[in-house]
Protein backbone atom coordinates (compact mmCIF):
# COMPACT_ATOMS: atom_id res chain seq x y z
CA UNK A 1 0.00 0.00 0.00
CA UNK A 2 1.24 3.53 -0.60
CA UNK A 3 -0.26 5.03 2.56
CA UNK A 4 1.03 4.55 6.13
CA UNK A 5 -0.96 2.31 8.48
CA UNK A 6 -2.06 5.28 10.59
CA UNK A 7 -4.11 6.62 7.63
CA UNK A 8 -5.60 3.33 6.41
CA UNK A 9 -8.08 2.47 9.16
CA UNK A 10 -11.52 1.30 8.04
CA UNK A 11 -13.08 2.86 11.14
CA UNK A 12 -13.38 6.60 10.67
CA UNK A 13 -13.49 7.41 14.39
CA UNK A 14 -10.57 5.10 15.23
CA UNK A 15 -7.42 5.88 13.20
CA UNK A 16 -5.45 3.29 15.19
CA UNK A 17 -7.77 0.41 14.29
CA UNK A 18 -5.55 -1.05 11.56
CA UNK A 19 -2.36 -0.55 13.59
CA UNK A 20 -3.82 -2.58 16.47
CA UNK A 21 -5.37 -5.20 14.18
CA UNK A 22 -2.10 -5.91 12.38
CA UNK A 23 0.16 -5.06 15.33
CA UNK A 24 2.35 -2.87 13.16
CA UNK A 25 4.00 0.54 13.47
CA UNK A 26 1.88 3.59 12.63
CA UNK A 27 4.29 4.56 9.82
CA UNK A 28 4.39 1.04 8.35
CA UNK A 29 3.42 0.46 4.72
CA UNK A 30 1.57 -2.84 4.85
CA UNK A 31 1.31 -5.18 1.89
CA UNK A 32 -1.94 -5.39 -0.05
CA UNK A 33 -2.34 -9.01 1.03
CA UNK A 34 -2.27 -8.02 4.71
CA UNK A 35 -4.60 -5.09 4.08
CA UNK A 36 -7.01 -7.41 2.28
CA UNK A 37 -6.99 -9.78 5.24
CA UNK A 38 -7.69 -6.82 7.52
CA UNK A 39 -10.64 -5.72 5.38
CA UNK A 40 -12.13 -9.24 5.39
CA UNK A 41 -11.68 -9.67 9.13
CA UNK A 42 -13.22 -6.27 9.86
CA UNK A 43 -16.22 -7.03 7.63
CA UNK A 44 -16.83 -10.42 9.24
CA UNK A 45 -16.62 -8.89 12.73
CA UNK A 46 -19.12 -6.18 11.79
CA UNK A 47 -21.60 -8.77 10.49
CA UNK A 48 -21.16 -11.03 13.53
CA UNK A 49 -21.94 -8.11 15.84
CA UNK A 50 -25.13 -7.17 13.98
CA UNK A 51 -27.62 -10.01 13.52
CA UNK A 52 -29.79 -7.84 11.24
CA UNK A 53 -26.98 -7.71 8.66
CA UNK A 54 -26.55 -10.35 5.98
CA UNK A 55 -23.78 -10.83 3.45
CA UNK A 56 -24.47 -12.48 0.11
CA UNK A 57 -21.93 -13.22 -2.60
CA UNK A 58 -23.68 -12.35 -5.84
CA UNK A 59 -23.41 -9.91 -8.74
CA UNK A 60 -26.25 -7.37 -8.93
CA UNK A 61 -26.98 -6.81 -12.62
CA UNK A 62 -30.10 -4.62 -12.53
CA UNK A 63 -31.89 -2.16 -10.25
CA UNK A 64 -35.37 -0.78 -10.86
CA UNK A 65 -37.30 1.93 -9.03
CA UNK A 66 -40.51 0.57 -7.49
CA UNK A 67 -42.60 3.07 -5.55
CA UNK A 68 -40.60 4.40 -2.63
CA UNK A 69 -37.88 1.77 -2.97
CA UNK A 70 -35.98 -0.47 -5.36
CA UNK A 71 -35.99 -3.99 -6.71
CA UNK A 72 -32.55 -5.48 -7.32
CA UNK A 73 -31.83 -8.53 -9.45
CA UNK A 74 -28.66 -10.59 -9.32
CA UNK A 75 -27.00 -12.71 -12.00
CA UNK A 76 -28.80 -15.82 -10.69
CA UNK A 77 -32.20 -14.23 -11.24
CA UNK A 78 -32.90 -13.66 -7.54
CA UNK A 79 -34.65 -10.46 -6.54
CA UNK A 80 -34.23 -8.24 -3.49
CA UNK A 81 -36.21 -5.27 -2.19
CA UNK A 82 -34.46 -2.24 -0.76
CA UNK A 83 -35.44 1.12 0.65
CA UNK A 84 -31.96 2.58 0.04
CA UNK A 85 -29.16 1.43 -2.26
CA UNK A 86 -25.49 2.36 -1.96
CA UNK A 87 -23.33 1.94 -5.05
CA UNK A 88 -19.88 0.95 -3.74
CA UNK A 89 -18.50 -0.54 -6.94
CA UNK A 90 -14.83 0.35 -6.56
CA UNK A 91 -12.59 0.94 -9.55
CA UNK A 92 -13.58 0.08 -13.09
CA UNK A 93 -11.13 -1.55 -15.49
CA UNK A 94 -8.89 0.79 -17.52
CA UNK A 95 -10.35 2.32 -20.66
CA UNK A 96 -9.07 0.95 -23.94
CA UNK A 97 -11.44 2.40 -26.52
CA UNK A 98 -8.75 4.85 -27.71
CA UNK A 99 -6.23 2.08 -28.34
CA UNK A 100 -5.87 0.58 -31.85
CA UNK A 101 -8.37 -2.20 -32.51
CA UNK A 102 -5.54 -4.54 -33.51
CA UNK A 103 -4.03 -4.15 -30.06
CA UNK A 104 -7.30 -4.66 -28.18
CA UNK A 105 -8.03 -7.83 -30.14
CA UNK A 106 -4.56 -9.31 -29.69
CA UNK A 107 -4.11 -12.32 -27.41
CA UNK A 108 -0.99 -10.59 -26.11
CA UNK A 109 -2.97 -7.60 -24.77
CA UNK A 110 -4.16 -7.70 -21.15
CA UNK A 111 -6.74 -5.07 -20.22
CA UNK A 112 -7.14 -5.82 -16.52
CA UNK A 113 -3.85 -5.25 -14.67
CA UNK A 114 -5.33 -6.17 -11.29
CA UNK A 115 -6.33 -9.69 -12.32
CA UNK A 116 -3.35 -10.52 -14.49
CA UNK A 117 -0.47 -12.24 -12.74
CA UNK A 118 2.99 -11.38 -14.01
CA UNK A 119 3.94 -15.07 -13.93
CA UNK A 120 1.06 -15.86 -16.31
CA UNK A 121 2.24 -13.44 -19.02
CA UNK A 122 4.24 -14.64 -22.02
CA UNK A 123 7.99 -14.72 -21.46
CA UNK A 124 9.95 -11.83 -22.90
CA UNK A 125 9.76 -8.04 -22.98
CA UNK A 126 6.66 -6.34 -21.57
CA UNK A 127 5.03 -2.97 -22.19
CA UNK A 128 2.88 -1.23 -19.57
CA UNK A 129 0.62 1.50 -20.93
CA UNK A 130 0.73 4.23 -18.28
CA UNK A 131 3.33 5.15 -15.68
CA UNK A 132 1.39 5.52 -12.43
CA UNK A 133 1.28 3.37 -9.32
CA UNK A 134 -0.21 0.33 -11.08
CA UNK A 135 2.54 0.44 -13.70
CA UNK A 136 5.20 0.76 -10.98
CA UNK A 137 3.75 -2.32 -9.27
CA UNK A 138 4.09 -4.17 -12.58
CA UNK A 139 7.68 -3.07 -13.05
CA UNK A 140 8.61 -4.17 -9.52
CA UNK A 141 6.83 -7.51 -9.99
CA UNK A 142 8.67 -8.02 -13.29
CA UNK A 143 11.96 -7.81 -11.40
CA UNK A 144 10.88 -9.93 -8.43
CA UNK A 145 9.86 -12.87 -10.65
CA UNK A 146 13.38 -13.03 -12.11
CA UNK A 147 11.96 -12.84 -15.63
CA UNK A 148 14.34 -12.26 -18.52
CA UNK A 149 13.88 -9.32 -20.83
CA UNK A 150 13.06 -5.64 -20.53
CA UNK A 151 9.94 -3.90 -19.25
CA UNK A 152 8.79 -0.57 -20.67
CA UNK A 153 6.23 2.00 -19.54
CA UNK A 154 4.65 4.32 -22.09
CA UNK A 155 2.71 7.41 -21.00
CA UNK A 156 1.63 10.55 -22.82
CA UNK A 157 3.05 12.86 -20.14
CA UNK A 158 6.00 10.72 -19.05
CA UNK A 159 5.75 11.57 -15.34
CA UNK A 160 6.75 8.90 -12.82
CA UNK A 161 5.33 8.83 -9.27
CA UNK A 162 7.42 10.48 -6.58
CA UNK A 163 8.79 8.46 -3.68
CA UNK A 164 6.64 8.18 -0.58
CA UNK A 165 8.08 8.89 2.86
CA UNK A 166 5.64 7.33 5.36
CA UNK A 167 6.91 9.44 8.26
CA UNK A 168 5.91 12.70 6.53
CA UNK A 169 3.04 14.66 8.12
CA UNK A 170 1.05 17.52 6.65
CA UNK A 171 2.20 21.03 7.49
CA UNK A 172 -0.22 23.86 8.29
CA UNK A 173 -2.26 24.87 5.25
CA UNK A 174 -3.24 28.41 6.18
CA UNK A 175 0.27 29.81 6.06
CA UNK A 176 1.16 28.40 2.64
CA UNK A 177 -0.45 31.21 0.63
CA UNK A 178 -2.19 28.86 -1.81
CA UNK A 179 -4.18 30.61 -4.55
CA UNK A 180 -7.27 28.43 -5.05
CA UNK A 181 -9.00 30.55 -7.68
CA UNK A 182 -8.06 28.39 -10.66
CA UNK A 183 -6.09 25.21 -11.43
CA UNK A 184 -3.16 27.12 -12.89
CA UNK A 185 -2.97 29.60 -10.01
CA UNK A 186 -3.17 26.64 -7.63
CA UNK A 187 -0.22 24.89 -9.29
CA UNK A 188 1.91 28.04 -9.37
CA UNK A 189 1.26 28.81 -5.71
CA UNK A 190 1.80 25.19 -4.65
CA UNK A 191 5.16 25.12 -6.43
CA UNK A 192 6.14 28.36 -4.72
CA UNK A 193 5.04 27.00 -1.35
CA UNK A 194 7.03 23.81 -1.88
CA UNK A 195 10.19 25.75 -2.79
CA UNK A 196 9.80 27.97 0.25
CA UNK A 197 9.09 24.99 2.51
CA UNK A 198 12.18 23.16 1.25
CA UNK A 199 14.36 26.25 1.76
CA UNK A 200 13.16 26.36 5.37
CA UNK A 201 14.30 22.77 5.90
CA UNK A 202 10.97 21.05 5.28
CA UNK A 203 9.91 18.35 2.82
CA UNK A 204 7.76 19.19 -0.21
CA UNK A 205 5.54 16.21 0.61
CA UNK A 206 4.36 18.04 3.73
CA UNK A 207 2.86 20.69 1.45
CA UNK A 208 1.23 18.05 -0.77
CA UNK A 209 -0.30 16.39 2.30
CA UNK A 210 -1.57 19.76 3.57
CA UNK A 211 -3.67 20.09 0.41
CA UNK A 212 -5.54 16.88 1.15
CA UNK A 213 -7.93 18.35 3.70
CA UNK A 214 -9.16 21.34 1.62
CA UNK A 215 -8.99 19.53 -1.75
CA UNK A 216 -12.70 18.68 -1.92
CA UNK A 217 -13.68 22.26 -1.07
CA UNK A 218 -11.31 23.59 -3.74
CA UNK A 219 -12.69 21.21 -6.38
CA UNK A 220 -16.29 22.08 -5.52
CA UNK A 221 -15.46 25.79 -5.80
CA UNK A 222 -14.29 25.48 -9.41
CA UNK A 223 -16.54 25.65 -12.45
CA UNK A 224 -16.85 22.70 -14.81
CA UNK A 225 -14.54 24.50 -17.25
CA UNK A 226 -11.91 24.93 -14.54
CA UNK A 227 -12.17 21.28 -13.52
CA UNK A 228 -11.71 20.28 -17.14
CA UNK A 229 -8.65 22.53 -17.32
CA UNK A 230 -7.22 20.77 -14.28
CA UNK A 231 -7.73 17.36 -15.89
CA UNK A 232 -6.17 18.42 -19.20
CA UNK A 233 -3.25 20.54 -17.94
CA UNK A 234 -2.48 19.62 -14.34
CA UNK A 235 -3.79 16.21 -13.31
CA UNK A 236 -0.83 14.14 -14.58
CA UNK A 237 1.70 16.26 -12.70
CA UNK A 238 -0.55 16.37 -9.66
CA UNK A 239 -0.94 12.58 -9.66
CA UNK A 240 2.83 12.06 -9.72
CA UNK A 241 3.20 14.21 -6.60
CA UNK A 242 0.02 13.24 -4.77
CA UNK A 243 -0.10 9.46 -5.34
CA UNK A 244 3.42 8.46 -4.39
CA UNK A 245 5.13 5.10 -4.72
CA UNK A 246 6.21 3.08 -1.64
CA UNK A 247 10.00 3.05 -1.04
CA UNK A 248 10.33 -0.71 -1.49
CA UNK A 249 8.57 -0.51 -4.87
CA UNK A 250 10.63 2.46 -6.00
CA UNK A 251 13.85 0.73 -4.96
CA UNK A 252 12.92 -2.30 -7.07
CA UNK A 253 12.06 -0.06 -10.02
CA UNK A 254 15.32 1.89 -9.65
CA UNK A 255 17.34 -1.33 -9.60
CA UNK A 256 15.76 -2.47 -12.87
CA UNK A 257 16.27 0.96 -14.43
CA UNK A 258 19.94 1.10 -13.40
CA UNK A 259 20.49 -2.32 -14.95
CA UNK A 260 18.86 -1.21 -18.21
CA UNK A 261 15.95 -3.61 -17.85
CA UNK A 262 13.33 -0.91 -17.21
CA UNK A 263 12.95 1.86 -19.78
CA UNK A 264 10.29 4.59 -19.31
CA UNK A 265 8.99 6.01 -22.59
CA UNK A 266 6.83 8.98 -23.46
CA UNK A 267 4.22 8.98 -26.19
CA UNK A 268 0.91 7.57 -27.41
CA UNK A 269 0.24 4.28 -29.18
CA UNK A 270 -0.95 4.82 -32.76
CA UNK A 271 -0.72 1.32 -34.24
CA UNK A 272 -0.14 -2.32 -33.36
CA UNK A 273 0.33 -5.55 -35.27
CA UNK A 274 0.70 -9.16 -34.19
CA UNK A 275 3.98 -10.73 -35.17
CA UNK A 276 5.33 -14.25 -35.01
CA UNK A 277 7.62 -13.30 -32.12
CA UNK A 278 5.19 -11.04 -30.25
CA UNK A 279 3.39 -7.77 -30.92
CA UNK A 280 4.73 -4.72 -32.71
CA UNK A 281 3.83 -1.32 -31.23
CA UNK A 282 4.11 2.02 -33.01
CA UNK A 283 3.92 5.12 -30.84
CA UNK A 284 4.16 8.85 -31.45
CA UNK A 285 6.07 11.44 -29.44
CA UNK A 286 6.15 15.09 -30.57
CA UNK A 287 5.24 14.05 -34.09
CA UNK A 288 7.97 11.42 -34.37
CA UNK A 289 7.00 7.77 -34.92
CA UNK A 290 8.84 5.11 -32.92
CA UNK A 291 8.55 1.31 -32.93
CA UNK A 292 8.80 -1.32 -30.24
CA UNK A 293 8.34 -5.11 -30.20
CA UNK A 294 7.28 -6.87 -26.99
CA UNK A 295 5.86 -10.20 -25.86
CA UNK A 296 2.91 -8.69 -23.96
CA UNK A 297 1.10 -5.39 -23.34
CA UNK A 298 -0.68 -4.58 -20.05
CA UNK A 299 -3.05 -1.64 -19.73
CA UNK A 300 -2.06 0.29 -16.58
CA UNK A 301 -3.70 3.61 -17.44
CA UNK A 302 -5.89 3.59 -14.35
CA UNK A 303 -9.62 3.15 -13.74
CA UNK A 304 -12.03 4.23 -16.47
CA UNK A 305 -14.53 6.74 -15.11
CA UNK A 306 -16.58 7.13 -18.30
CA UNK A 307 -19.83 5.27 -17.67
CA UNK A 308 -20.60 5.20 -21.38
CA UNK A 309 -17.76 2.76 -22.04
CA UNK A 310 -18.10 0.81 -18.79
CA UNK A 311 -19.08 -2.81 -19.58
CA UNK A 312 -20.43 -3.46 -16.06
CA UNK A 313 -24.01 -4.77 -16.59
CA UNK A 314 -25.28 -2.92 -13.52
CA UNK A 315 -23.93 0.43 -14.74
CA UNK A 316 -25.48 -0.21 -18.16
CA UNK A 317 -28.83 -1.11 -16.59
CA UNK A 318 -28.84 2.02 -14.41
CA UNK A 319 -28.05 4.20 -17.41
CA UNK A 320 -30.69 2.48 -19.52
CA UNK A 321 -33.35 3.03 -16.85
CA UNK A 322 -32.27 6.65 -16.40
CA UNK A 323 -31.54 6.20 -12.70
CA UNK A 324 -28.04 7.66 -13.14
CA UNK A 325 -26.24 9.82 -15.65
CA UNK A 326 -22.61 10.61 -16.42
CA UNK A 327 -21.04 13.60 -14.75
CA UNK A 328 -19.98 16.40 -17.16
CA UNK A 329 -16.32 15.35 -17.02
CA UNK A 330 -16.93 11.60 -17.57
CA UNK A 331 -15.18 10.73 -14.31
CA UNK A 332 -18.12 8.87 -12.77
CA UNK A 333 -21.79 9.47 -12.01
CA UNK A 334 -23.46 12.85 -11.63
CA UNK A 335 -24.35 13.31 -7.97
CA UNK A 336 -24.56 15.80 -5.15
CA UNK A 337 -21.57 16.29 -2.82
CA UNK A 338 -23.46 14.03 -0.39
CA UNK A 339 -23.35 11.12 -2.85
CA UNK A 340 -27.01 11.34 -3.93
CA UNK A 341 -27.37 10.18 -7.54
CA UNK A 342 -28.81 12.58 -10.11
CA UNK A 343 -30.99 10.84 -12.68
CA UNK A 344 -31.38 11.38 -16.42
CA UNK A 345 -33.95 14.12 -15.82
CA UNK A 346 -31.69 16.02 -13.45
CA UNK A 347 -33.60 14.97 -10.33
CA UNK A 348 -31.80 14.09 -7.10
CA UNK A 349 -32.50 10.60 -5.74
CA UNK A 350 -31.99 10.69 -1.98
CA UNK A 351 -32.14 6.89 -1.75
CA UNK A 352 -29.69 5.95 -4.49
CA UNK A 353 -26.30 6.79 -3.05
CA UNK A 354 -22.73 6.38 -4.27
CA UNK A 355 -19.27 6.45 -2.75
CA UNK A 356 -15.68 6.00 -3.80
CA UNK A 357 -14.41 6.30 -7.39
CA UNK A 358 -17.92 6.76 -8.80
CA UNK A 359 -17.92 10.23 -7.20
CA UNK A 360 -14.67 11.50 -8.74
CA UNK A 361 -16.46 14.05 -10.90
CA UNK A 362 -18.09 15.56 -7.82
CA UNK A 363 -15.45 14.89 -5.17
CA UNK A 364 -12.16 14.42 -7.01
CA UNK A 365 -10.34 12.91 -4.04
CA UNK A 366 -12.50 9.77 -3.81
CA UNK A 367 -10.07 6.93 -4.42
CA UNK A 368 -8.03 6.74 -1.21
CA UNK A 369 -9.00 4.88 1.96
CA UNK A 370 -9.46 7.91 4.29
CA UNK A 371 -11.88 9.67 1.94
CA UNK A 372 -13.85 6.51 1.12
CA UNK A 373 -14.12 5.57 4.80
CA UNK A 374 -15.53 9.00 5.59
CA UNK A 375 -18.08 8.73 2.76
CA UNK A 376 -19.10 5.26 3.97
CA UNK A 377 -19.60 6.54 7.50
CA UNK A 378 -21.90 9.33 6.31
CA UNK A 379 -24.00 6.85 4.31
CA UNK A 380 -24.18 4.52 7.34
CA UNK A 381 -25.33 7.39 9.56
CA UNK A 382 -27.93 8.38 6.99
CA UNK A 383 -29.35 4.85 6.75
CA UNK A 384 -29.34 4.52 10.56
CA UNK A 385 -31.34 7.75 10.92
CA UNK A 386 -33.87 6.50 8.39
CA UNK A 387 -34.26 3.22 10.24
CA UNK A 388 -34.89 5.11 13.47
CA UNK A 389 -37.59 7.14 11.70
CA UNK A 390 -39.28 3.95 10.47
CA UNK A 391 -39.36 2.53 14.01
CA UNK A 392 -40.69 5.79 15.40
Amino acid sequence: MNGPARSMSLVADDPGHLVRALQCESDALVTRERFGEYVGKTLRAAIDERPQMRLERAAIVDIDRKGQGFVLMDSRGRRYRAHTVALALGNANPADDLLPRELRESELYFGDPWRTRTDDLPAGDMLCIGSGLTAMDRVAAFGSTMRKGTIYTLARHGYLPARELPEVRACGYRGLGIDERSPLSLVRSVRAAMRQHISAGGDWREVAEALRQPSQRIWLGWSTAQRRQFLEKVSSLWASLRYRVPPATEDAVAALRNSGRYIPLQGEIVAAVDKEEGIGIEYSIHGERCRLSVASVVNCTGPNGDLGSNPNPLIRALLRRGLIRRDPLALGIDATPYGEAIDADGLIDERLLALGPLLRGVLYESTAVPEIVEQAREIARRVAREREEWVA
